[in-house]
């Protein structure tokens, strides 16, 4: 009988170790966890920061866009004017050469 006993004790510490084992490890996990979904969620509020920044970059490219197609609009403008005037100069001194 004290060999079943023995056996039994047996057992039952080499099942509460195991239980022990099982709860450090579940504990860890749920520790991992944890930590991941604070990093999930560092992550995630990054990245719609980076969206929003992304967002206003390309309104002002938008915006620079547009200016820069209206400053080459009025240099070809400008430099349609100086052509003409360059015309009016020119048969302006032809005409004085005679």
């Amino acid at each position: 009988m004290s060999q079943e006993s023995y056996a039994d004790y047996s057992i039952i510490h080499r099942y509460l170790e195991q239980q022990k084992l099982h709860e450090e490890e579940l504990q860890r996990l749920k520790d991992d966890i944890s930590d991941l979904s604070e990093k999930l969620s560092s992550k995630t509020s990054e990245l719609e920061e980076l969206r929003e920044n992304l967002q206003s970059l390309e309104a002002q490219n938008q915006t620079l866009s547009k200016k820069l197609e209206d400053r080459e609009n009025e240099i070809g403008r400008l430099n349609k004017t100086i052509g003409n005037l360059n015309q009016k100069i020119a048969s302006m001194t032809k005409g004085t050469q005679r």
